[in-house]
Formats: C-alpha cells, structure tokens, sequence
C-alpha cells in the first residue's frame, strides 16, 4: 500500500492535483503502474488528459523525484494523508468526488472529532453580523463542534478569529497549495492556524490561486461537516454554492436570517425560504448535532 500511496502523491504533483484526472488515471490503473507506462495519446484516449496536459504530465513524471519530494514537503512542514488511509476525514470519503490526496498543516486529530460545522457566507459583511456570529458560535464551541471554513475575508475570517478566540477548534480549507498564502492580509491568521489549527488543501503546494479553483473548493468545505451555515449571502454568491453543494452530500444547510432590503441578505433570507433551518440562536445548532 506505502508504494501505491508514493505513486499517488507522484502522479498528483505531476498533474497539478487535477481531480478528475487522478482520478480518471486511478479507474484506468488502480495500481497506479501502467501510467507510467502509457504514451501521449494514451493519456488522452484513455485517461480523457488535454494533449498540452498529457505532454507536460509526462515530461515531470520523469524529471520529478517522488523520495526528494517528500523530503522537500517534511522540511516545509507540509504532511498528506491519502484516501486509503485511517485517519482520512470520513465524512469527505463519501462525497461524490473526494480528493484522493489532502495535503495540510498543524493538527491532523481535527479531522477525526466527531462534530464538524462549516460556516461560509459574503466577503463584504454588515456591520452587525460580527456580534451576531459570536453569539451563536460560542455555545456551539463549547460543545467542541470544528468549524471549518474557507480562509477568505469577511465570514470565513470572522469564523475562524471567532473560534480561536473562543478556544475552539477551527479548518481552514484552501483553494490552492500551502506554500502560499491569499489573501496576503490573512498572514497572521495563517501562522496561527497551521500552528494551533488545521490548514489543508487538495491542491500540491506549489499550486498558485486561481479563480476557477474557489469553486472546486467549496465541495470540500460542505463534505467536511454534516451541516453548512450561511451567514449572509447576495443573490449569486459562492456561499450559495456551497449550499447547494452540501445538499447534494446529504447534508444540512442553516442560514441566518437578515433585512429584507439588505442585498447581503437575499441569498440566506431565500435559503430559508426554500427550507434551510433558520438560526437564530447557538442552540438551533445544537440540537441538529446532539
């Protein structure tokens, strides 16, 4: 099994931790041997890679040395765990299209306590929904329940700050590889969580972020936990994406309810509408969870 797992984190570096595409070479080669072997078109006929793709994939499984690479990821800090491992988040093995490898930073026992609740919303918050969220996190918290959220501004940031200053426990799951970090504002709160906390990504750490990558993204924030709560959210917003997502795990969506004439609202108030839980209080949670 250690060979298979070294071949996948290989085959992963060397495809840019494409999803579909590991995960297309895996239904092919479940030894992750003959791809090794297979030329240009193969890839293409047989694991559906893009020719330009193809062309670069085996050019680094030549040049990539997978022992150097995780010598490089252990001076970095950086650790992975792979779908055929025990301690994998359970709840993420049963989405539809989980990560055949997670790299992450700081506390890997996070993924196996037994609650966990993502918490999304808008990058632009009102002014108000600060003391609103500490409000109904803390008792949340107090039941030990990991928030896991995005490490983007507005609500993510307020989720995570919200939990640390609570002494809770707290995932950040990003859009792109460990080496970086996006925003560059967040720097403090990175260093925190990949100290204290959990970091994680799908993504080899070398990989920059890309817009078309949040979205990817959110599957993993929404699979994590058995319910997602919106905190505020426009009409067409990523938030709502996560929401949908979570529906489709067969997970539970709460929202916050907010103004009918605040566009921040529009997305949670119809959430509601369309039978989300309403959260008006930390208990409305718990009594989901216990």
């Amino acid at each position: 099994m250690n060979k298979i797992i070294d071949r996948l984190l290989h085959i992963h570096y060397c495809c840019y931790g494409n999803c579909r595409i590991v995960t297309n070479i895996f239904q092919q080669d479940p030894t992750l041997t003959e791809v090794y072997k297979m030329d240009e078109w193969d890839l293409i006929k047989k694991c559906h890679f893009p020719q330009k793709q193809a062309i670069q994939f085996i050019r680094l499984l030549k040049e990539v040395n997978c022992e150097k690479l995780k010598i490089e990821y252990n001076n970095k800090g950086i650790n992975y765990i792979s779908i055929f491992d025990a301690d994998y988040p359970p709840l993420l093995k049963t989405i539809y299209d989980p990560p055949l490898i997670i790299y992450y930073q700081g506390n890997k026992q996070l993924f196996s306590l037994p609650h966990h609740l993502s918490v999304v919303g808008t990058r632009h918050p009102s002014h108000y929904i600060k003391d609103e969220l500490e409000k109904v996190l803390q008792p949340v918290l107090e039941r030990n329940i990991v928030i896991v959220s995005g490490m983007a501004l507005g609500v993510d940031k307020m989720a995570h700050e919200t939990t640390i200053l609570y002494n809770g426990h707290t995932i950040g799951v990003l859009a792109y590889g460990l080496d970086h970090i996006y925003p560059l504002s967040n720097k403090d709160l990175f260093q925190s969580m990949k100290k204290d906390h959990l970091l994680m990504s799908e993504y080899p750490p070398y990989v920059r972020p890309q817009k078309w990558q949040f979205p990817e993204r959110n599957r993993l924030i929404s699979g994590l936990s058995r319910g997602t709560l919106v905190v505020e959210a426009k009409e067409r917003s990523g938030s709502l994406i996560t929401s949908d997502l979570a529906l489709q795990q067969g997970r539970d969506v709460y929202a916050f309810p907010g103004r009918i004439f605040s566009e921040e609202s529009i997305g949670t108030n119809k959430l509601i509408q369309e039978g989300a839980k309403m959260i008006l209080h930390g208990n409305d949670i718990l009594e989901e969870y216990f």
